[in-house]
């Protein structure tokens, strides 16, 4: 299982998930009012001195990034069926396109409402390096499957 190139690639994307869902993603920054909002796991929260303040929940982002690293758990697991797991990517591939849309749908109108602008950081874009890695596990799920089917013909 932990010989095959899919597991590394499916293993990166679990530790790159983890670093999305504890770490903030965007800054929210109001140069008006000098107020800074940190948007993480829990919400978009005002960073104040004496501690931060949840404004907004946001728990479509939250149960998005959750279910991510462990549709990829659950995708490394299942290796005896890669049918399986090549349709278990996509669907995490499916996930992962749709924290990017959820995440623009609370930026969106939070950023309106609190005049503020905003400002990634880069924990943000490991979603779209996970959706590479899922690309090239699906990849080598497909060779594995090939391979398996051919030596299956010699029989």
């Amino acid at each position: 299982m932990i010989q095959r190139i899919q597991t590394l690639y499916l293993l990166a994307i679990v530790v790159l998930s983890g670093f999305v869902i504890f770490s903030p993603l965007v800054d929210l920054v109001n140069k008006a009012d000098n107020l800074i909002y940190h948007v993480d796991f829990k919400g978009i929260s005002l960073l104040q001195p004496t501690g931060n303040t949840i404004i907004s929940r946001i728990w479509g982002l939250t149960s998005v990034s959750c279910v991510i690293p462990i549709l990829a758990l659950i995708t490394i697991f299942s290796y005896k069926n890669r049918l399986k797991q090549i349709r278990l990517s996509v669907i995490n591939m499916f996930f992962m396109i749709s924290f990017y849309i959820i995440m623009l749908l609370y930026l969106w109108p939070a950023c309106q409402q609190l005049h503020t602008d905003w400002h990634l950081r880069i924990v943000s874009i490991f979603h779209l390096l996970n959706l590479i890695l899922s690309y090239l596990a699906i990849g080598s799920i497909g060779k594995d499957e090939k391979l398996v089917k051919s030596l299956d013909r010699l029989r």
